[in-house]
């Protein structure tokens, strides 16, 4: 299998899945509907509109320890920022989500600082 199938066969599952849960959904009363849960019982979607405080929750959350994290719209998992951070010990060095979204000099001598350290 080359690289061309394996994009076709990724591609085909993600639809397959968006169309799952949307099949889902729509079986329900629609009263009943909420529009995020699961696929297939165990691939998360939501696709209820963005706000900014699910993003928020989704990638920079420092209340939540999983690094893998259902998506703050679609289908599928995103990466909690923070807990990967703090997981690689960048967190307790001053690291805001400040520096990580708009990184600077004070990312760079955290980083250079941790891989020095191994």
């Amino acid at each position: 299998m080359n690289i061309k199938d394996l994009n076709r066969l990724l591609q085909v599952t993600a639809i397959t899945l968006a169309l799952t849960a949307v099949c889902q959904e729509l079986e329900k009363p629609k009263e009943e509907r909420l529009w995020h849960g699961k696929a297939v019982g165990f691939v998360p979607y939501d696709f209820r509109f963005p706000t900014l405080e699910r993003i928020r929750e989704t990638y920079w959350n420092p209340y939540d320890s999983r690094i893998l994290v259902p998506e703050a719209f679609g289908i599928g998992w995103a990466i909690n920022f923070y807990s990967l951070l703090e997981r690689l010990r960048l967190i307790g060095q001053d690291l805001s989500e400040e520096d990580f979204l708009m990184p600077g000099e004070h990312m760079k001598e955290v980083l250079t600082h941790a891989l020095e350290a191994e």
